[in-house]
C-alpha cells in the first residue's frame, strides 16, 4: 500500500490548517467597538491613487486610538484610523 498524492494533499492541508490556527491565537486581533463610516455610492471620486498613496497608514484598529477604527475613508486612497462610528452617532 503506498503513499497515495490525495493522503499526502490531505496530510499537508491539515499541517496548514494547524499551522494557521496557532499563527492566529499567537497575535491578538484587536478591534474597536463602532464600525467604520459607510462609504456612499452616490458620491463618485475623480482622485487617481499613485502607488505611494496606497500605502497603508494602519493595519487594524490595534494601531489606532480607542475611539478609531483602521478604515479606507470615501475618497481616500489609504487606510487610516478614523473616529468609529458607533449607535449613538
Amino acid at each position: 500500500m503506498g503513499f497515495t498524492p490525495s493522503i499526502a494533499i490531505l496530510f499537508l492541508l491539515i499541517i496548514a490548517s494547524s499551522i494557521a490556527t496557532g499563527s492566529a491565537q499567537d497575535g491578538d486581533v484587536v478591534v474597536h467597538e463602532g464600525k467604520c463610516p459607510s462609504r456612499n455610492p452616490h458620491i463618485h471620486c475623480r482622485r487617481v491613487c499613485r502607488p505611494q498613496d496606497l500605502v497603508p497608514l494602519c493595519n487594524g484598529d490595534g494601531d489606532c486610538a480607542s475611539t478609531h477604527k483602521c478604515c479606507r475613508p470615501t475618497c481616500s486612497c489609504r487606510v487610516q484610523c478614523v473616529p468609529a462610528i458607533t449607535e449613538s452617532d
